[in-house]
């Protein structure tokens, strides 16, 4: 009979070892967004950052004498500016003072309107100064007036400046100007001060284009034979202005210098 060979033992269920499962590195925590935490107390490990402060740029202003010139200069030639404009309207437009009811082409007349271009001239300085910084004839100079702090001047600031001008304009602001710090007593009193413009170059240029705009306006609107008109009345009536001035000035001074 033939010998029959048992089959060989089948293998049993394969033991699989017990995995190893690492744990995790925890990670460090996160710092917080703010940098207080509830109770408003600074968190350790973190930077607060500091207040922004805006840095007026410190720009060489020339020679301070010529620099003081082109300040005062700046600001008579933008009041002459804009009150021949407006008078040269007026004159050309308007033949009787709608607030005094006298005729443009009399000297009292020539009087109150160029007054009252005076008037709109200082409101023109003043908004321009506040808004933008600058006004025509700065530009010409290449001037600009920056906030000590903020980004604007804003009105109430260009508001001191300008109500203390007529103080700084005897003298006092001239001899501050002089300073290294540049200031006369309008910019101390409205945080202010006046460097050159950030324009450099182009400040002047684009400050000439505007004073030839100026003064093509009443020719635009009024035409050139009124306009050439509204000028020589200046030759007729400046004297007599300039006349009463100074016997104004004259009384004024002799009533102050009168023993009381």
């Amino acid at each position: 009979m033939p010998r029959v060979t048992p089959p060989p033992p089948q293998p049993g269920p394969r033991k699989i070892d017990d995995a190893v499962v690492e744990r995790p590195v925890p990670l460090p925590p996160r710092p917080m967004a703010t940098p207080f935490a509830a109770t408003g107390a600074p968190v350790s490990g973190t930077l607060i950052p500091p207040r922004t402060v805006t840095v007026v740029p410190r720009t060489d202003v020339g020679h301070p004498f010529g620099y003081v010139c082109a300040r005062f200069f700046a600001f008579v030639f933008d009041i002459a500016l804009v009150a021949c404009v407006v008078y040269s309207l007026a004159y050309s437009l308007i033949a009787i003072n709608p607030l005094t009811g006298l005729p443009t082409n009399s000297q009292r007349g020539f009087d109150a309107t160029l007054a009252i271009g005076i008037g709109i001239a200082l409101v023109y300085v003043w908004v321009a100064e506040a808004f933008l910084g600058t006004t025509i004839w700065k530009l010409v100079f290449g001037l600009h007036v920056y906030p000590v702090r903020g980004r604007f001047v804003g009105l109430g600031r260009a508001f001191l400046r300008g109500l203390l001008r007529p103080i700084d304009l005897l003298v006092v602001g001239g001899v501050l100007a002089l300073l290294p710090s540049h200031r006369r007593l309008g910019d101390l009193a409205g945080g202010t001060v006046v460097v050159r413009s950030p324009l450099r170059g182009f400040a002047p240029l684009i400050g000439w284009i505007l004073v030839l705009i100026m003064c093509g306006v009443p020719f635009i609107l009024a035409g050139t034979e009124r306009t050439l008109a509204s000028i020589f009345t200046f030759g007729e009536y400046t004297p007599g202005l300039i006349a009463r001035i100074w016997l104004d000035l004259q009384l004024a001074l002799g009533f102050l210098g009168r023993p009381h």
